[in-house]
């Protein structure tokens, strides 16, 4: 019986390798057991977001924060405060949309800060901290919490308005009154001035908080913030010893298994090799006390595979026979390799996976050849008898071929669309003598196939986003759609409708960016773009049920219309965010965005392959103790223009077609 860490590992290593519905089906049972696993369902949250179930990974992750603890929050309440006080039309009056048909009464002294950051958005940074003094007057000694507010508030302003020297006093003198000493707020923002005011009594100072916040949070940041302190100071060793630690931290916070750790996995439950192969699992060496299995699939993973299969045969576990298996698939001995997976069957009974397979060969073997023509009986005999015949042998027996009949149909009523599973049904239907309803299914899966297979997402693109609870935000990427419909030749060329729930300010910039990239297009790729007039353009930003707004959102939007242009898909495993601004008719920048870490650690936990941000970002990003350099380096890409944004999300070679 697997304990509920293995099941979250092995769900782990199966949202890597892409099998979402699996790994979503393991987490959902370790969730099913009380006490609810935080850990179960922060990953539940991630294989959502994957899937682009936005709103169940937004309630998860809201679940996540309500019931986690509460350190720290009133710097992240206060970040909150900032932002409605510059969107002024999300922030209007008492109540505060957190979520669709659900409203949040603002407390009275939210509102006073609201003001006070509004004073500060006006340039008058004296006035704001003179308010946050009289707000902090007003509740000292009667609501602790909104006197603390009130401070920080005061400290915070100080800081922004390049007076880090005030704000450091001022967090100082807040932490020898009594309850403040050791306030994770307070701490938080004091070591933040530290490193700002940057001389070595300082950075000794932040260094010294820091080391107190590592013995008592789990935020993984810190270690962060402690191999960069230690590299300011001198000390490359510990600076080294840190970053290691917090590219560790991060990755297992992110559910991101090393190489060595999915082994480990794998060596426990079966995993398909060439599954394994295809992954993009962290580097990572083996583990210090590894099995003969784990080295076996170690070599098997690093392209050994002849040394893999040596170790593995010196096990007779109905394990060690799948992964002989594998190996002999993977050297193209399709019999070699029903055999051995029947015989871990003898041993092991129930594997779907492995009877999946099985299924799956049976019907391959049965097709047509790759020119059309069906293969001569002779040649089929003679090619692969041995092997269907023991598989059909194997599955007409009843009490074997009813149970996967069963275990099929309920992997279909979850993943209806998983052409796979309606191949396995047809040909279990073939060898139980159902030839109609073995043909009924291969037909549905043939048209699920060809359905994918002419799937072009034109005019997708995903966006990096930050989606902002009360007193936190997250990194989440998110759908943006652009389309077309025919109009009176030369009639059109216009952006019709703009779908979703946008702000006025983005509603404005979409429709500003539309006819920026409209024109690069035109003046870039003439040949392609003659008929960019005879078309009506549409726009459609998906998370309705939260406003969308900023500026950040013109370079998907710009990529998407540049997609329907040129009738190109974008590569879905690629996100984007930054500003577009329009130097002359064909010449478009890149401009920098706000919060770009968290838009880094939304694609990290989307598990994407790459993540465009303008090159204005990258100094802020390298500096960032919010995410690790490597992940950085592993996975953004840097645009300075439109073209090197092209480049990156369409391929170098969209401007040879």
């Amino acid at each position: 019986m697997s304990t509920a860490v293995e099941e979250l590992q092995y769900a782990e290593v199966l949202a890597e390798i892409g099998e979402l519905y699996d790994a979503e089906a393991v987490v959902a049972g370790v969730l099913d057991q009380p006490p609810e696993d935080r850990t179960a369902l922060d990953l539940f949250a991630k294989i959502k977001h994957m899937r682009g179930a936005l709103s169940a990974a937004v309630a998860c992750w809201a679940k996540l924060h309500a019931e986690g603890p509460q350190s720290g929050t009133a710097l992240t309440r206060l970040g909150a405060l900032l932002q409605l006080a510059r969107d002024p039309e999300r922030g209007a009056g008492e109540f505060l949309a957190v979520g669709q048909f659900q409203l949040w009464r603002k407390p009275a002294a939210h509102l006073e800060l609201e003001e006070i950051f509004r004073l500060f958005l006006a340039r008058r940074p004296d006035k704001a901290r003179e308010s946050c003094q009289r707000l902090a007057a007003k509740h000292r000694g009667q609501d602790q919490d909104v006197y603390k507010l009130a401070s920080l508030a005061e400290a915070w302003i100080a800081e922004l308005s390049g007076d880090a020297a005030a704000a450091a006093r001022l967090l100082e003198d807040l932490g020898r009154e009594r309850g403040f000493e050791t306030d994770s707020d307070r701490v938080i923002a004091l070591a933040r001035v530290y490193e700002q005011l940057g001389s070595r009594e300082d950075l000794e100072k932040a260094v010294h908080i820091y080391h107190f916040l590592e013995r008592s949070s789990a935020e993984v940041s810190v270690l962060g913030s402690l191999a960069s302190l230690y590299r300011r100071l001198g000390d490359p060793e510990t600076a080294q010893r840190y970053e290691d630690q917090y590219l560790d931290a991060f990755r297992r916070w992110m559910h991101r298994p090393t190489t060595a750790e999915a082994v480990a996995v794998a060596a426990r439950r079966y995993i398909p090799l060439e599954k394994l192969r295809a992954a993009r699992f962290a580097a990572a060496g083996p583990p210090a006390a590894a099995s003969p299995r784990q080295a076996a699939l170690a070599l098997a993973l690093a392209g050994q595979e002849r040394e893999a299969a040596a170790r593995l045969r010196r096990g007779s576990e109905a394990l060690d026979k799948k992964y002989l298996a594998d190996l002999e698939v993977l050297a193209g001995e399709d019999d070699a390799a029903v055999r051995l997976y029947l015989a871990s069957l003898k041993q092991e009974p129930g594997d779907l996976r492995v009877m999946g397979w099985l299924l799956e060969h049976y019907g391959r073997s049965a097709a047509p050849s790759a020119g059309g023509d069906v293969v001569p009986a002779a040649t089929l005999e003679h090619r692969s008898r041995s092997g269907r015949e023991m598989i059909a042998d194997y599955f007409r027996r009843p009490d074997r071929g009813e149970p996967i009949r069963q275990g099929l149909e309920v992997a279909l009523r979850l993943a209806p669309v998983r052409s796979s599973l309606w191949r396995q049904m047809a040909s279990l239907h073939t060898i139980l003598g159902r030839g109609d309803d073995g043909a009924r299914c291969l037909a549905r899966a043939t048209r699920l196939e060809e359905a994918r297979r002419r799937e072009r997402p034109v005019g997708r693109v995903l966006a990096a986003a930050v989606y902002h609870f009360v007193g936190t935000a997250k990194g989440l990427i998110h759908e943006v759609w652009a389309g077309r419909k025919p109009v009176e030749r030369g009639r059109g060329g216009f952006l019709g409708e703009v779908l979703g729930n946008l702000t006025p300010e983005m509603s404005q910039a979409v429709r500003n960016t539309f006819l920026s990239v409209r024109e690069f297009a035109r003046s870039r790729f003439p040949d392609r773009t003659a008929d960019i007039l005879d078309y009506e353009y549409t726009y459609k930003v998906t998370k309705e049920d939260e406003p969308s707004g900023g500026l950040s959102a013109d370079l998907p939007a710009g990529l998407a219309f540049l997609s329907v242009f040129l009738d190109r898909p974008a590569s879905q495993d690629v996100a984007c965010s930054g500003v577009l601004i329009a130097d002359s008719h064909d010449v478009l920048v890149v401009g920098p965005v706000g919060e770009a870490e968290y838009k880094v650690r939304g694609a990290y936990n989307r598990n994407l392959g790459m993540l465009i941000l303008p090159s204005g970002n990258r100094r802020d990003l390298e500096a960032s103790s919010l995410v690790p350099r490597p992940v950085c380096e592993e996975i953004v890409r840097y645009a300075s223009s439109l073209e090197q944004a092209v480049d990156l999300a369409f391929g170098e070679d969209v401007w040879m077609e």
